[in-house]
């Protein structure tokens, strides 16, 4: 079943979703000539073997490019370049990796246009909300620089009768594994506090939104970022993700994404005692009472439950609404929901994109049907 949004809508009268998409064409003619590399120890990396995965637009499900599909080799050469680099790294001043952080903040403001047109092109998220994931992810970056100076400072505890103090110390080279949904912001929020410390970095992105990783990794370079402290391997979570959280080299592991593949990650680690870091998904609620500003508080629920996409792992997935104000509560949200605009993820007026997979799709429409099958009115 095809539930994808026509690729283009009519943009004749629509000046800046016309422009929008003029942009598009341009910056992902890059990703279309040739295959998505990985990026190991400085360089654009083709991979160990020929095998290969097809990226899907979330419009129309055509095929936005090609991407190398990593294996256990790729992985364990971007791992061996990462603890390579590790030592000058870890004992480079902490005011140098400041400097160089805010450099990279700088560069992905610079860049701000073309990581909202290739994010929301790549995960059907609209540009309303992409348009600012540059600000977010430079903001991220400035926010862990600050705090490079004093990464290794411990606490000095003493007590009359002994002395207790304190060690920070970079673990070593650590994994990030991040999701599909605004996966650059969520990529600068894992890897920044992670170079911020002295660590260096494996990143795998999610394989249904891999393009924004290659930008970051760029930008991260161009900035100064010495080869091997950032590495890139794109691939499957299976494959790629499995091998990235078993390998030796690899001391910790940040990842954001559903619970059960953090369950899985947690024991394929398990082996080597490493440590994780999970923003895991959630079931989270949206209360409203009868004292609320009801006007404020429909807002607020379009907001929790529909922004991106609906996509998101503090996105509300109840409603509980006090029972005297309910009626009129959710008469008022029926009326909203019918004003919400859905369309072209580069329209600025969109408000709901599409979702950004096939088998994603199918997974939101499986819970309508159960709900119908438990009785609900949908």
């Amino acid at each position: 079943m095809d539930h994808s949004l026509p690729p283009r809508q009519p943009a004749a009268n629509n000046p800046k979703l016309a422009d929008n998409l003029a942009k598009a064409d341009t910056l992902l003619a890059r990703f279309k000539s040739k295959r998505l590399p990985h990026f190991i120890a400085g360089q654009a990396d083709d991979g160990r073997s020929a095998q290969s995965f097809d990226n899907l637009s979330p419009l129309d499900n055509t095929v936005l490019c090609n991407v190398a599909r990593g294996n256990g080799a790729d992985v364990d050469a971007a791992a061996q370049a990462a603890r390579r680099a590790f030592a000058a790294w870890r004992d480079a001043p902490g005011e140098e990796r400041k400097r160089l952080l805010h450099r990279i903040a700088d560069r992905i403001e610079s860049r701000e246009e073309e990581i909202a047109i290739v994010e929301s092109m790549d995960t059907g998220q609209p540009i309303r909300y992409m348009a600012k994931a540059a600000t977010r992810a430079a903001e991220n970056f400035r926010f862990f620089a600050d705090r490079a100076p004093d990464a290794r400072d411990g606490l000095s505890l003493p007590a009359q009768e002994h002395l207790n103090y304190t060690l920070r110390q970079p673990i070593g080279p650590v994994a990030v594994i991040t999701p599909w949904n605004t996966p650059f912001m969520l990529s600068t929020w894992k890897i920044a506090p992670a170079l911020a410390a002295g660590c260096t970095v494996v990143h795998k992105p999610a394989e249904w939104s891999p393009l924004s990783a290659t930008l970051l990794v760029e930008i991260m370079h161009e900035a100064g970022l010495p080869d091997g402290v950032a590495n890139l391997v794109n691939g499957i979570g299976e494959e790629a993700g499995k091998a990235l959280t078993e390998h030796a080299e690899i001391k910790a592991v940040a990842f954001v994404g559903e619970s059960k593949t953090g369950a899985a990650i947690m024991a394929q680690g398990s082996p080597t005692l490493k440590r994780v870091h999970f923003e895991l998904g959630g079931k989270n609620p949206v209360i409203v009472f009868d004292d609320a500003d009801l006007k404020r508080a429909l807002d607020a629920v379009l907001f929790m439950i529909y922004s991106l996409n609906g996509e998101r792992c503090t996105s509300s997935s109840r409603l509980l609404v006090q029972r005297s104000i309910h009626d009129d509560f959710v008469n008022g949200l029926a009326e909203r929901l019918e004003r919400i605009k859905v369309g072209h993820p580069l329209d600025p007026a969109t408000e709901l994109g599409p979702l950004i997979h096939p088998r994603h799709c199918e997974k939101v429409l499986s819970y309508v049907d159960l709900a119908r099958s438990e009785g609900a009115v949908v």
